[in-house]
């Protein structure tokens, strides 16, 4: 007799909830997984965005202050301010900032600093300012003026021997002896101040400032670097005759801040012992004999702005200065020493 039951088959009809819920489990770990990866990779990019912006910008703000205090006290190839006349002479320094021309005007003293104050500096008022050294440089732009001039911007007509400090509009009256150049004359001062960008909690991270003079001849504010949180500086002063002996050779040279930096020591009119041993000759002056001739520049540069994951609690030392934070801003040190000119 024919055998007519078929082969059992299992049939598949769906998953139990048991596996459907081993399946969701299984997924949401991936998922979860997935997320976190993706989020460790974007906190480690913006980590490594925020470093090399850091970097660049203290790159870039070292540079502009660098290039500056090598440039203080250039004035073409007058060897002495006192050779500057002209119908908007110079004028002694104060160690003020006035709102017009006459800051620019004190070439005495091509190099001075303000530690940790804006000092009577009017034109960086407590409104500006935020912290840290206020570093100043003045000098004759390297570059020839050849075009017109504009009225109120200040110049300088040189050649080997004399100098006239004017302004444009008065460049008929102060001419002298050919040949001879003209060239912009240079003020800057840089500092720290509030950014005029916002980060998305609405608070305005520092940057670095620097007043300069305008097409008027007078200061005026530009923002240069935002994220630069402090500026420090201490000033190399060589001692070309420590031991009060004329005949000696011996030096010495310290750093000080710039409160310590004595009037006669910003800007002495010699660079070594010999050119010192001329200078007390031509003007019977020994009591002088030091004088700045090193700057040593730092910089703290944080990120614009907070990264959460971030926790900084560190003591930045800059020189005497020791800056203490406790927040969430990621920052880097950077200092730089710079020889002057004299």
């Amino acid at each position: 007799m024919a055998n007519d039951l078929k082969p059992y088959t299992s049939v598949q009809r769906g998953l139990t909830l048991i596996e459907i819920m081993i399946a969701l489990v299984i997924g949401s770990v991936l998922i979860a997984g997935a997320g976190k990866i993706f989020i460790s990779s974007k906190r480690n990019l913006e980590a490594q965005l925020n470093l090399q912006q850091i970097q660049e910008n203290a790159r870039y703000a070292l540079d502009l202050i660098s290039r500056d205090l090598r440039r203080a006290g250039y004035f073409a190839g007058l060897n002495s301010i006192t050779a500057i006349e002209g119908t908007s002479a110079p004028l002694q320094p104060d160690g003020k900032c006035p709102l017009s021309n006459a800051w620019g005007r004190m070439l005495a003293r091509p190099l001075f600093g303000l530690n940790d104050t804006n000092g009577e500096y009017a034109c960086i008022p407590d409104s500006d300012y935020l912290r840290g050294d206020i570093i100043v440089t003045r000098y004759a732009h390297p570059v020839a003026v050849t075009g017109a001039l504009s009225d109120k911007q200040l110049y300088l007509r040189s050649n080997a021997s004399a100098g006239a400090l004017f302004s444009g509009s008065e460049s008929d009256s102060n001419q002298v002896a050919e040949p001879s150049i003209v060239q912009k004359i240079i003020a800057r001062a840089y500092y720290i101040r509030p950014s005029t960008t916002r980060c998305p909690d609405g608070s305005k991270p520092p940057a670095l400032w620097r007043e300069t003079l305008d097409s008027n001849g007078r200061p005026a504010a530009e923002e240069l670097v935002t994220g630069v949180e402090q500026l420090q500086l201490q000033y190399g002063v060589i001692d070309f005759n420590p031991d009060d002996d004329m005949n000696s050779n011996e030096i010495s040279y310290r750093y000080l801040d710039a409160n310590n930096v004595a009037d006669s020591e910003w800007n002495a009119p010699f660079g070594s012992a010999s050119e010192w041993r001329e200078w007390v000759e031509l003007t019977s002056n020994s009591a002088v004999h030091s004088t700045v001739l090193l700057a040593r520049v730092w910089l703290l540069v944080r990120a614009a702005c907070a990264e959460p994951a971030v926790v900084n609690r560190r003591t930045y030392a800059m020189g005497g200065h020791h800056y203490a934070v406790d927040d969430h801003i990621r920052r880097q040190l950077y200092s730089t020493t710079v020889q002057l000119r004299n």
